[in-house]
C-alpha cells in the first residue's frame, strides 16, 4: 500500500505543476503560482525521500502509511488554501486519503484521518484566498474542473481498488496454500500419533512374549499348553494392533469419522483394554444412554491410554483395586471419568501423572491428550475423593442430525 500511494503521489505532483501552469499560461488567471509550485515541490521532495525510505524498509508498518496520508492531508489543504478553498472543484480529492486510510488501516488510526480531514475542509470555509473572477466564464470553468476532477478521482479509485483487490486475491490464494499445508500437516502428525500409540499398545504383549521366551530358555520342561495358549493370543493382539494401524491410517489420512454410540465406544475401549492387561480389571458404568458421539481413527487409543494408566498408577501403589469408567452427558459434551488408586497428581509434585510411573513407554498421556484436542475435546486430572486421581475426556456430542444423517 506504501509504494502505491508513493507512485500516485508522483503522477499528483505532476498533475498539480501542469494546472498551475495551465491556468496560468492558459486561462491567464492571476492565481499565486509561486506558493503553489513550492508547495508541490515540498511534496515531491518529500516523495522522493519517502521512496528511498520505503526500498529500505520494506515491512513499513501502519504508522508509515500515517504519516504519509497526514502530509497528503496537509499539503492537499496548503493547495487549496491559495487556489478558493472550499470553491476549488477539486476540493473532493479530500476523500482520496480517506479512501486510502480506509483501506489500508485499521479501525482508530482511520477514525482520527477522517475527522482531521473535515476538520481541515471546516476550516477552508473561512480561510483561504478566492480565486479570481473571469466574467462569464466562472461557471463553466468550475464545471469544467468537475469535470476533470471526476476523470482523476475515477482514475485514482480504479488503481487503488485494483492493487486492493489484487492484494486481497493473493492473500486468499496464500490462506488456500496454508490451510492445505496445515491439512496435510495434521494428517500426518495424526499418523505419526496413531504410530504412537499402536508402539504403546504392542509393548503389553510384547514384553509378555519376552517373558514366555525366557522362562521356556531356562526351563528344561517342554512349555506348558496354557503358555503357548497365551503366546497365540498375544500374537493374535499384535497382528490385530498392526492391522487396527493400517485402518486408523487409512482413515486418518482421509479425515473419515464416525459416529457412534457414546456408551457403546467407550465400553468397546474398555474391553480391548482387557485383552491387554488379562491380569487388571475394570468396570464400566454407563450414564450416556442414546447419545452419539464422533469417533476418529485416534481417538479410541487415547481412551485406552488412559485406562492403561490409571491401571499402571494402581499397579505403581500395589492396590488391587479395579479401575472405574463412567460416562455421563450434559450441555452437550459427553464425559469420561476414569477412577483410580494410584497417587493423584498432588503427590507427584503437582504435575499431570505420566504413565512412566509404571511399566509403560511414558507417552500414553502425551499422545492421548494430542489425539482429544484434535477431536476437539479436553482432558483434565483431578484428586478423587479418598485418595487417587480422577481423568475426566470431555468430547463434544454429536448433534442429532449428523446422528441422523450418519445412521442413515
Amino acid at each position: 500500500m506504501l509504494q502505491l500511494l508513493i507512485y500516485l503521489r508522483y503522477m499528483a505532483v505532476a498533475g498539480q505543476m501542469l494546472t498551475v501552469v495551465f491556468v496560468v499560461q492558459r486561462l491567464n488567471l492571476p492565481i499565486p503560482a509561486k506558493p503553489l509550485l513550492s508547495i508541490s515541490a515540498g511534496l515531491l521532495a518529500f516523495n522522493v525521500l519517502s521512496h528511498w525510505w520505503s526500498l529500505l524498509h520494506r515491512d513499513a508498518g501502519p504508522r508509515a502509511l500515517v504519516l504519509q496520508l497526514l502530509v497528503d492531508l496537509l499539503a492537499l489543504t496548503a493547495l487549496l488554501y491559495f487556489s478558493g478553498g472550499p470553491a476549488n472543484p477539486f476540493v473532493s480529492l479530500y476523500l482520496m486519503p480517506v479512501a486510502m486510510a480506509a483501506i489500508g488501516l485499521e479501525i482508530a488510526p482511520m477514525l482520527g484521518l477522517t475527522v482531521l480531514t473535515a476538520g481541515l475542509y471546516t476550516w477552508l470555509l473561512r480561510h483561504h484566498l478566492p480565486l479570481p473572477h473571469v466574467h462569464g466564464s466562472d461557471f463553466q470553468l468550475h464545471v469544467t474542473g468537475m469535470w476533470v476532477n471526476f476523470l482523476l478521482s475515477a482514475g485514482i479509485m480504479v488503481v487503488v481498488l485494483s492493487r486492493f483487490m489484487t492484494i486481497v486475491r493473493d492473500q486468499r490464494r496464500r490462506l488456500s496454500e496454508a490451510r492445505e499445508r496445515a491439512i496435510r500437516d495434521e494428517s500426518l502428525s495424526a499418523l505419526g500419533s496413531l504410530a504412537a500409540g499402536t508402539a504403546h499398545e504392542l509393548n503389553t504383549p510384547l514384553a509378555t512374549m519376552g517373558l514366555l521366551v525366557d522362562d521356556w530358555m531356562s526351563s528344561q520342561q517342554p512349555p506348558p499348553r496354557e503358555d503357548i495358549e497365551l503366546l497365540r493370543a498375544q500374537l493374535a493382539h499384535c497382528r490385530d494392533h498392526v492391522r487396527a494401524l493400517a485402518e486408523m491410517a487409512r482413515r486418518g489420512a482421509a479425515g473419515e469419522s464416525t459416529h457412534e454410540d457414546a456408551d457403546a465406544f467407550v465400553h468397546a475401549c474398555v474391553d480391548r483394554w482387557r485383552l491387554l492387561r488379562p491380569n487388571a480389571t475394570a468396570v464400566f458404568n454407563a450414564g450416556a444412554p442414546g447419545r452419539n458421539v464422533r469417533v476418529d481413527a485416534s481417538l479410541p487409543q487415547a481412551v485406552i491410554n488412559l485406562i492403561n494408566n490409571a491401571a499402571d498408577a494402581n499397579a505403581a501403589r500395589g492396590i488391587d483395586a479395579p479401575v472405574e469408567v463412567r460416562t455421563r452427558a450434559r450441555e452437550g459434551w459427553l464425559t469420561v471419568c476414569i477412577l483410580d488408586r494410584g497417587a493423584g497428581p498432588a503427590q507427584i509434585a503437582a504435575r499431570p501423572r505420566r504413565d512412566s510411573e509404571g511399566q509403560g513407554l511414558g507417552i500414553g498421556l502425551m499422545i492421548s491428550k494430542a489425539s482429544i484436542e484434535r477431536s476437539h475435546g479436553r482432558v483434565r486430572q483431578t484428586e478423587r475423593e479418598g485418595g487417587g486421581c480422577m481423568t475426566e475426556i470431555e468430547l463434544p456430542l454429536a448433534p442429532p442430525s449428523a446422528t441422523a444423517q450418519a445412521g442413515s
